[in-house]
């Protein structure tokens, strides 16, 4: 846009597509947090700009629904690690059991440290120690979950938000 261009009809037209692209930006947030996977924290939103009042009437924008609430990544992973109960397990079989439930495997170095935590709680104990890639074995303290009541009961469920697994 140039000085020439600098007229009210103009910067009203150009407001109306600035409040439009504002529009679909929050829409595709929303979807994104609909989606975003349930073991991640979600970053918090940020504020919306104070847009000036003008005499152009734009659509009103739509309503930002929340995601469902679901099962924190923590509750996840100690159910898993539950599942896991009485036999030697190293860290990519825990990272397994979790991709089994969230359908997307942990970020980084999030299952070594949730390991070296339920260590220092007492829930995790070393069973061999090892260098390299593939870590050391660990066990869980927790009791085996009884017949009745599966701790992945909800494994081949899809979770809220996900599509159905084939």
């Amino acid at each position: 846009m140039t000085v020439s261009d600098l007229s009210p009809d103009a910067l009203a037209q150009l407001e109306a597509k600035l409040v439009a692209d504002l529009d679909m930006v929050r829409k595709v947030r929303a979807l994104l947090e609909e989606h975003r996977p349930s073991f991640t924290s979600p970053s918090p939103a940020p504020t919306p700009p104070v847009l000036p009042q003008t005499t152009v009437t734009a659509p009103a924008p739509a309503p930002v629904l929340p995601a469902a609430p679901s099962r924190s990544w923590e509750e996840i992973a100690i159910e898993c690690l539950a599942a896991l109960a009485d036999e030697p397990f190293a860290p990519k079989d825990l990272a397994q059991a979790i991709y089994k439930v969230v359908r997307t495997y942990p970020e980084g170095s999030t299952i070594k440290t949730f390991i070296n935590r339920m260590i220092r709680k007492g829930h995790v104990v070393i069973v061999e120690a090892r260098t390299g890639r593939n870590g050391s074995l660990y066990r869980s303290t927790f009791p085996r979950p009884s017949a009745e009541t599966p701790p992945a009961a909800t494994e081949n469920a899809p979770s809220p938000g996900l599509p159905p697994s084939a």
